[in-house]
């Protein structure tokens, strides 16, 4: 009994573990260039006093799924979407190297390149400081060209940099619990120039919503099927406890 009692809890707590990865899922779905969590299960055998007698499901290390979410056009020069595999060097506020799969741009209040997770986006030489500018456009290789203001229009733009594009094997990538993007390894990517971009364009989240409600579905029947068996087994000892009392 004690064993069913054991397996039974364990696979609940891994069904519970991943449906908060699905209503995660669920919750980003309009955000852009969100990548979905997804949690390998693996089975280990514990060794009891008469041997391999039980399996348990145990959660492995989890992993993000980095297949390209659908290109939305927009008509803001700011936004860029890479149309392949690869990602944008960009650091946190405190240093760290991170990568990015978000193209919504902005200039922030310090003249620096910034998207959506608020992450210093990188160039060739470091971050990229945007000056005041007539117009801008961000070429297919990250270049970042702009006309001072008061410019005519055929005055021709001037580079103030270059997007830093990079690209690692999908297995040295993780998700940290920020819910941003790094090298496994604590590398930094070099620059690959088969990484290209899409202008005013950005990429949708990978997220499926139908596919997250079949997942869901599945996983709360498994869990619901877990605490039948648990039931079932405080039914059995109770039961087993009756026959055990003197005169029963």
């Amino acid at each position: 009994m004690e064993r069913l009692v054991q397996v039974a809890s364990n696979a609940m707590r891994i069904h519970a573990e991943n449906q908060r990865l699905i209503a995660a899922g669920m919750a980003n779905a309009n955000t852009v260039g969100f990548k979905r969590d997804y949690a390998n299960s693996s089975s280990a055998y514990f060794a009891g006093p008469e041997g391999l007698d039980r399996v348990y499901p145990t959660r492995s290390e989890n992993s993000v799924d980095l297949d390209i979410g659908k290109m939305i056009p927009t008509e803001n020069p700011l936004d860029v979407a890479i149309d392949n595999n690869g990602f944008f060097a960009a650091k946190k506020a405190n240093g760290e190297d991170v990568l990015s799969r978000r193209g919504d741009l902005r200039v922030g209040a310090d003249r620096q390149l910034r998207n959506g997770e608020d992450v210093i986006m990188q160039g060739d030489a470091g971050p990229i400081s945007i000056p005041p500018y007539e117009s801008i456009e961000i070429s297919r290789d990250g270049s970042i060209l702009v006309r001072a203001p008061g410019s005519e229009p055929t005055t021709a733009p001037i580079s103030v940099g270059r997007l830093k594009l990079v690209n690692t094997p999908f297995s040295n990538v993780e998700k940290g619990v920020d819910g941003l993007l790094r090298t496994r390894d604590k590398s930094v990517p070099p620059v690959d120039a088969n990484v290209t971009l899409n202008s005013k364009s950005l990429e949708a989240s990978n997220i499926s919503p139908i596919e997250n409600m079949v997942e869901m579905l599945n996983s709360s029947r498994s869990f619901e099927i877990n605490v039948k068996l648990l039931a079932t087994a405080k039914e059995l000892d109770s039961e087993t406890a009756k026959l055990m009392r003197p005169g029963s």
